[in-house]
């Protein structure tokens, strides 16, 4: 949404974001940009990996939004963004939702809730005249529970700042590391797949796994590294601020991605093939879209220990694959992933949804 809104300003129109109250370190870019901001309390949840957000009175966010021609609300599922397009849709604006995740499908401890909460949901995913799904899969998954027109406009990432190294040993020492770098960013927890991926790494020789992110497991598998006796070829970098992360993706020699349940998009593989970097991802979601339609890498099934292990291996010990791979992510990341593509499909919808409502 940061990159979009600061796009979207760029071209020449006004922005405005209501968000959550969590500080992300971009508020002073967006101020820069005049990007009009509110930011409202919220409680975080572990389970959803969100925040939720509460305490901003009806009246306050009308009068708020009275200020645009567009709403666009982000999260399908979340209360601010339904609350967002019921008001929308009541001033008569053009209004639109995107759907970020599938996620929660696959959380079982939900369904009861869900099973309840599903006609509300419906009730408010009639109100946005165009829903937008970051892939194909998200589409199938938000077409449940509502008759709504859906788009697909992929993700972007910034290939201003997520881009190719020239120097990858510089960069590896800079870290203090060497050799063969296997990477993994994302949370720490369950669905991701990070105790797979450990499991599948304790069989590769010749290389370094780096873990960046926190989450709950964390704990744990520090201990399952060390259980398996891997603990010196591990590096668990925690929480990497996001100035920093494109210099992490750039020293890595394979991404891997090894979730065990759905994934709407992974934006963090779009950062891998920005930096030219090989992937190798479990066949969930909507990661087929990126990978195999790209060619920017390898698919092995969900759970799969051995096959993630032999995918990435079989990257590890050809270096022209690699680089074959890498340069098709890239390719594909400037042809259909920037986000100077992405906010000129957004602009296009926009401007039907404007056109249908005049």
């Amino acid at each position: 949404m940061h990159n979009l809104a600061i796009k979207l300003r760029e071209r020449g129109h006004e922005v405005g974001i209501v968000t959550n109250n969590r500080v992300t370190g971009k508020e002073k870019e967006l101020e820069k940009y005049g990007i009009d901001l509110i930011k409202i309390p919220g409680v975080v949840s572990p389970l959803l990996e969100v925040n939720i957000t509460y305490g901003l009175k009806s009246s306050e966010l009308n009068e708020f939004l009275n200020n645009f021609d567009v709403i666009h609300s982000h999260h399908a599922f979340m209360p601010l963004a339904l609350k967002a397009v019921k008001a929308g849709r009541t001033m008569e604006k053009a209004t639109l939702l995107t759907t970020h995740s599938i996620s929660f499908a696959h959380e079982s401890k939900l369904w009861d809730t869900l099973g309840l909460t599903i006609p509300l949901f419906r009730s408010y995913l009639k109100y946005p005249h165009r829903i937008i799904a970051v892939s194909k899969a998200a589409k199938s998954f938000i077409e449940h529970f509502t008759s709504v027109s859906v788009s697909i406009v992929p993700n972007g990432v910034d290939d201003t700042r997520f881009f190719p190294a020239k120097h990858k040993d510089k960069i590896k020492a800079k870290f203090g590391l060497e050799g063969n770098i296997v990477l993994y960013v994302s949370r720490m927890s369950y669905r991701k797949g990070p105790h797979v991926l450990l499991n599948a790494f304790s069989k590769i020789e010749d290389a370094t796994l780096v873990m960046v992110g926190s989450g709950e497991m964390l704990p744990f598998l520090k201990a399952q590294a060390k259980f398996l006796g891997i603990e010196e070829r591990v590096v668990f970098m925690g929480y990497v601020p996001d100035d920093a992360l494109p210099e992490v993706f750039r020293m890595a020699d394979v991404f891997v991605l090894p979730s065990v349940s759905a994934e709407a998009f992974g934006i963090v593989v779009l950062e891998a093939m920005a930096s030219g970097v090989p992937v190798v991802a479990t066949d969930v979601g909507g990661i087929p879209e990126i990978i195999k339609e790209n060619e920017a890498g390898l698919l092995v099934p969900p759970g799969n220990e051995l096959k993630l292990r032999e995918a990435t291996q079989k990257l590890l010990k050809n270096e022209e694959l690699r680089k074959w791979y890498g340069m098709n992510g890239r390719k594909a990341v400037e042809e259909k992933y920037s986000w100077d593509k992405i906010v000129v499909e957004i602009e296009r919808i926009y401007s039907e949804v404007l056109e249908e409502q005049s």
